[in-house]
């Protein structure tokens, strides 16, 4: 019979290696599922208000434009929408009236979106579902703003060690 001994620093050092790695590939499953599920619940809450029309990510894509023009390049510089996905959905908001496409007359290599009233509905819908579910974070999730605020932190730094991984490739 072979004894094995570990020393409890040496155990520790096994388990928190495991539990990083299991933690982090729990992580990205459920930052994944919570992504998905924010688009159901956009889509959910528009079609309880009669817009069929659209998808959870066009909603939320005419949330990000916001009320005033903004540049298609600042979207992407965003990270929330790949350039094809972008494309993909401006022309179909564009399509559908909820924005209108131009370029900047000073440079035309600038697509510059900009909402209609109908986008504006839209955008305002989305606002104030946002608004009704940070009322109810606490009181229906037990989510306190503490719990946002590390959250934040902590998706914040993934986000800066992804995109190192990328820009330094490491």
């Amino acid at each position: 019979v072979m004894a094995m001994t570990m020393t409890y620093g040496a155990a520790e050092a096994v388990n928190e290696t495991v539990s990083v790695a299991e933690s982090f590939v729990k992580s990205l499953s459920l930052l994944e599922q919570a992504h998905r599920r924010l688009h159901d619940v956009v889509k959910d809450d528009l079609e309880r208000g009669g817009e069929r029309h659209l998808t959870g990510v066009q909603a939320l894509l005419l949330y990000e434009i916001g009320e005033d023009e903004t540049p298609a390049s600042v979207l992407r510089s965003r990270g929330a929408f790949a350039g094809t996905s972008l494309s993909y959905n401006v022309k179909k908001l564009q399509e559908g009236g909820y924005l209108i496409q131009s370029r900047s007359e000073r440079d035309k290599r600038t697509v510059r979106l900009k909402l209609t009233e109908r986008g504006l509905k839209v955008r305002k819908r989305v606002e104030n579902l946002f608004d009704r579910q940070a009322t109810a974070l606490e009181p229906t999730a037990s989510v306190r703003p503490d719990d946002l605020s590390q959250l934040n932190k902590t998706v914040s730094r993934l986000e800066r060690f992804w995109s190192d991984q990328i820009r330094f490739q490491l």
